[in-house]
């Protein structure tokens, strides 16, 4: 078998082994969802029914729930996988260290996007979404939230090595994360709206640059995370 075989290989057991650790706690997702239906639920309550229809206040009560979601989430499933000995199990069968942060990405990613899938119907439901809108952000907010999954994947899972030994992880690992996310948030927010006919005020700031910016946040997450992998696992 090839290094490049091995590595894909490698790289599928701990994807695989992470969905197979979710199907066993099974109240972690359907807990995480009726999280994000409380948040998409009590946000137009908090709104009111007028200022709710305006399009900037709809699309950002929807990435506001996203990233409340997404934080959440990532926070939860790297905190139970340490407690749980799951990266240690990895580590002491002399997996490739890249291989282990790739598939664990790969797994956040899709994890997210399971969950993302409902609040997004819950969105077009509970916010009366127009029909116009839906077509024109159709080809743009899936791709959206992939990148911005993806990114949130990178960041979390190098954030979970760096704080894995910090006994005061559960307070570090968020005031790392917000900063760290906080620029494929703006990218994805601004790439939505911009898509959205409804919309008053645009950004001023090109579609080119937020694409960009969506694009180099996991490349350049991706790219350390490669790098330091021996030693990021070492920590």
């Amino acid at each position: 078998m090839s290094a490049a075989q091995l590595w894909r290989r490698n790289c599928w057991l701990v994807f695989e082994y992470s969905v197979r650790s979710v199907f066993l706690r099974k109240a972690s997702w359907a807990g995480t969802l009726a999280f994000a239906a409380c948040l998409a639920i009590l946000f137009p309550f908090a709104f009111g029914t007028e200022l709710i229809q305006k399009a900037e206040i709809r699309h950002g009560a929807f990435w506001a729930i996203n990233e409340f979601v997404v934080a959440l989430t990532v926070a939860r499933l790297f905190t139970v996988e340490t407690e749980g000995g799951i990266l240690e199990y990895f580590l002491s069968t002399q997996v490739n260290r890249s291989a282990i942060l790739f598939g664990k990405i790969l797994f956040v990613v899709l994890y997210l996007l399971s969950i993302q899938l409902p609040l997004l119907l819950m969105w077009i439901v509970f916010y009366n979404v127009p029909g116009n809108v839906l077509l024109s952000l159709g080809s743009t907010l899936l791709p959206l939230l992939v990148l911005f999954n993806l990114g949130t994947g990178t960041i979390g899972a190098l954030l979970a090595c760096v704080t894995a030994r910090s006994t005061a992880r559960d307070i570090l690992m968020p005031l790392l994360f917000y900063p760290l996310q906080m620029s494929i948030l703006l990218a994805a927010v601004s790439l939505a709206t911009m898509s959205d006919p409804g919309i008053v005020m645009l950004a001023g700031t090109s579609n080119e640059s937020w694409w960009t910016a969506m694009l180099g946040v996991p490349v350049l997450f991706l790219a350390v995370g490669v790098l330091l992998s021996n030693v990021l696992f070492q920590e």
